[in-house]
């Protein structure tokens, strides 16, 4: 009777530590970032509004952090709106407690609806997010440049954001 009670609470004990065990110490470990582009500029226009959401997360669970991201971003000109759809790798250096430095770079579609621009991107980015009193909120300043494959003429474009970064595994 012992030996029944002592392998049912061996058993159960396994069976409830184990996903303690897989979840990360970071509460950022997945996150969701929502963020205003101060300036989006492409060769001879500067964009009127624009927006960028990413999703973040991470494999390796030892610094530095490196995962997978997905981004797509709205950026409204004079003329009309550009839509970009990118996905990639981004490396995190958790190295401060308040300041948290990340580069990453993503490939993906650039669309043009009034250009009829359909086009291959690749982008280069370098931010930094800043831990609040919050647990809950990061706010993030990112710098990107994305090099557009246009057949007629390729071209490179600038960005500089700035956003809140929420966790998505709480």
């Amino acid at each position: 009777m012992k030996t029944r009670i002592i392998l049912s609470l061996t058993v159960l004990l396994l069976v409830t530590v184990h996903p303690a065990l897989a979840q990360s110490r970071d509460p950022y470990f997945t996150t969701f970032s929502a963020n205003y582009d101060f300036v989006y500029h492409e060769p001879g226009a500067t964009s009127n509004a624009g927006a960028h959401f990413d999703v973040a997360s991470t494999w390796k669970r030892d610094a530095p952090f490196i995962g997978p991201v997905g981004e797509v971003g709205f950026n409204h000109f004079d003329g009309g709106t550009i839509v970009s759809l990118m996905g990639g790798l981004r490396v995190r250096a958790n190295t401060d407690y308040f300041v948290l430095p990340y580069g990453q770079f993503t490939v993906g579609l650039y669309h043009c609806g009034v250009c009829d621009l359909n086009d291959f991107a690749l982008q280069g980015g370098a931010g930094v997010d800043f831990r609040t009193s919050s647990k809950n909120v990061r706010i993030r300043v990112q710098f990107d440049i994305r090099h557009v494959f246009d057949p007629v003429r390729g071209f490179n474009a600038e960005r500089l954001s700035a956003g809140i970064v929420l966790p998505l595994n709480k």
